[in-house]
């Protein structure tokens, strides 16, 4: 993209936009809100009449390019990162651990910090309840607001507005937050530099991707709520119910509660994956002072309660796991990063993201300004027809008649390959059976 384009508002339009929040932060005039569109994307709007026409909305945009810290610091491997030391674990507060999605690090790496004074607040996401619940972006500045927003959000969430609130804000605060939204932050601190003092860390979160609000409002529906005013809060993943990695669970506001296995999210991801998601590069958040992460594909973990994966990036966030692990308040022990990688399916991601990459700019859509930094280490060229058509689907999700019916096509084409995996099933149960007798 050229600097013609003056605002967020081109970024929108060409969904290029990752909903970080980062042009609502920073807005001089709060010219820009954001907007819910059929399709469940939640993108930036800009008041034409209030905008001063400054481009700092468009300047410190990670969705279309990287500000001088982000290219400067780029990693020799950007799919990987450096890692200083990793480890697995889980917080060792009960309370918690128990809540948590996974092993509850975060929590614990932000309470700690809270404890000893290293920060005022923590910039968290909770799932705000209502008819249907949506997640918000806070400041928390008490262990009990920070244990009310555990457990992850797969909706885009402008986290970055927070950014309006630093001026009242008395100490430095903790950034939890996805790839994007990590990209975002070093992009705005680039333009407003006096702002590092009020940042303390940040902690990235592993991020495949996340979902669009009609993601949400499809689970709704399987929970036979989209049509009743009682939906309060929903849970992507609960552990409390069956265990890890946790159902999806809906309550409502009398206190009944309707749980649906972990598949029903899962076999909906790519229906509702934003067009965006597919063009980052940054599963594993390198950016962030510390990542952490679900302990895909590591040996001798709990699979039944759930624990995490901790990456130390930053000398900063090396110090800050280790004074949470010497007072106690985490439990971990040292892991090979290699054996995350390939847990968290980093080769794969590599693939797949050249692939969309190749398949966006073919249709003559124009590319984030990372590309070229980070294309030759991604994966060979592959056969484009997948991604050109997976990208022509998530374009099109503003398309439908209305989110109902996005939601009933979903439903229907989730129903027609399940009938189709259980045709086969006979199959494949021979296949895996000869290949038993085989061994």
């Amino acid at each position: 993209m050229t600097s013609e384009y003056l605002n967020i508002s081109t970024v929108a339009s060409s969904r290029l936009c990752n909903t970080c929040g980062a042009c609502f932060g920073v807005c001089p005039s709060e010219a820009i809100h954001y907007q819910e569109t059929l399709g469940g994307y939640y993108l930036p709007v800009v008041d034409e009449e209030a905008c001063i026409e400054c481009g700092l909305c468009f300047e410190v945009c990670p969705g279309i390019h990287f500000g001088e810290t982000l290219k400067n610091s780029m990693p020799q491997d950007p799919f990987a990162g450096r890692a200083l030391e990793t480890y697995v674990g889980k917080a060792t507060d009960k309370q918690l651990f128990e809540n948590s999605q996974s092993g509850g690090i975060v929590s614990a790496l932000l309470v700690h910090a809270l404890e000893v004074g290293r920060i005022t607040g923590a910039v968290t996401v909770s799932m705000q309840p209502g008819s249907p619940p949506r997640p918000v972006a806070r400041i928390a500045k008490f262990a009990s607001e920070i244990q009310q927003a555990q457990k992850s959000k797969y909706c885009p969430v402008p986290v970055l507005g927070f950014l309006r609130e630093m001026k009242d804000q008395e100490g430095p605060v903790a950034v939890v937050g996805t790839s994007c939204q990590i990209h975002g932050l070093k992009n705005v601190l680039d333009k407003k530099p006096k702002l590092q003092n009020k940042i303390a860390f940040s902690i990235g979160l592993v991020c495949d991707r996340v979902l669009t609000y009609s993601a949400l409002d499809y689970l709704l529906h399987k929970a036979k709520y989209i049509n009743n005013p009682k939906p309060s809060i929903l849970h992507f993943r609960d552990k409390t119910v069956s265990g890890y990695p946790g159902d999806v669970h809906v309550f409502s506001d009398n206190g009944n509660s309707v749980v649906m296995p972990a598949k029903t999210r899962m076999q909906v991801k790519d229906y509702f994956t934003p067009a965006r998601c597919r063009l980052c590069f940054d599963k594993m958040n390198v950016f962030s002072d510390i990542t952490v992460g679900d302990p895909h594909g590591l040996d001798s973990v709990d699979r039944k309660h759930g624990e995490s994966i901790l990456v130390a990036r930053t000398n900063l966030g090396r110090d800050i796991v280790h004074s949470a692990r010497d007072e106690g308040a985490i439990n971990i022990r040292p892991t090979e990063y290699a054996q995350i990688m390939k847990g968290q399916g980093i080769n794969k991601k590599k693939e797949q993201w050249k692939g969309y990459s190749l398949a966006w700019a073919e249709s003559g859509r124009d590319l984030p300004g990372f590309y070229a930094q980070v294309g030759e280490h991604a994966g060979a060229n592959t056969d484009k027809s997948k991604y050109k058509k997976d990208l022509k689907y998530s374009l099109g999700l503003d398309d439908f008649a209305s989110r109902e019916e996005l939601v009933k096509y979903v439903d229907k084409a989730v129903q027609k390959k399940q009938a189709l995996q259980m045709l086969f099933l006979p199959l494949r149960l021979a296949k895996r059976a000869a290949r038993k007798i085989l061994k």
